[in-house]
């Protein structure tokens, strides 16, 4: 975020185990959203939301994909003891799939009214996309669960490495980042232009000083 500001990133989106002070004021400090599940980790948060929106008609009704989604959102619930926002913002979705499936979630975030409830759901539903595209990809196409050494630190780098190769490999696949008049690059260009980077590179003759 130091380094590149606004272009790295819009929002967090976390799991209920982030949603704490901590994390949270850590976000905020670096300028960004961040919207986080909410579950039974914060019981007086997620019984305020319950007895609340169990008695409401939803706020806002979509159709996407065939499914019906309703959602409830609400901006003025009070924070925990911790937390240093002025108040938390609500919002529960409740996707009733084609085959007959209903899941409902709650999240709590501090983007503001303008990040309307259709924008939200879709932020908070990304999250799967961050699942599937991120840690599944990197399972079965970049072998991050198949680590040699066992020692923390072999994990530590050995994960780290991986990760990184995931991300620029995302990041110019499916992001196009690139510089100059050159056209846009597909997969395997990128790759041989890399491989062609890394190459062993002939030795500069030495000048003759005998003379």
């Amino acid at each position: 975020m130091a380094a590149l500001g606004p272009r790295f990133a819009d929002y967090v989106v976390a799991d209920g185990e982030y949603a704490t002070a901590p994390f949270l004021h850590c976000v905020q400090d670096l300028g960004l959203w961040v919207i986080a599940r909410l579950k039974a980790n914060l019981p007086l948060l997620h019984q305020a939301a319950e007895q609340r929106f169990r008695n409401q008609p939803p706020t806002h009704v979509l159709e996407e994909n065939g499914e019906r989604i309703e959602l409830w959102d609400a901006d003025d619930f009070d924070p925990w003891d911790t937390l240093r926002w002025t108040s938390v913002r609500v919002l529960r979705y409740r996707q009733h799939k084609r085959d007959g499936q209903v899941v409902e979630a709650d999240w709590l975030t501090n983007a503001p009214p303008r990040v309307g409830s259709r924008a939200l759901y879709r932020m908070a539903k990304s999250r799967w996309q961050v699942e599937n595209q991120g840690f599944n990809d990197a399972k079965n196409r970049h072998g991050l669960e198949h680590l040699c050494h066992h020692h923390d630190n072999s994990l530590l780098v050995g994960w780290l490495v991986l990760l990184l190769a995931l991300c620029l490999e995302r990041l110019y696949r499916l992001r196009y980042l690139h510089r100059g008049t050159h056209p846009v690059r597909t997969a395997i260009e990128l790759v041989r232009g890399l491989r062609l980077s890394l190459a062993a590179r002939p030795a500069r003759p030495r000048l003759n000083n005998s003379s």
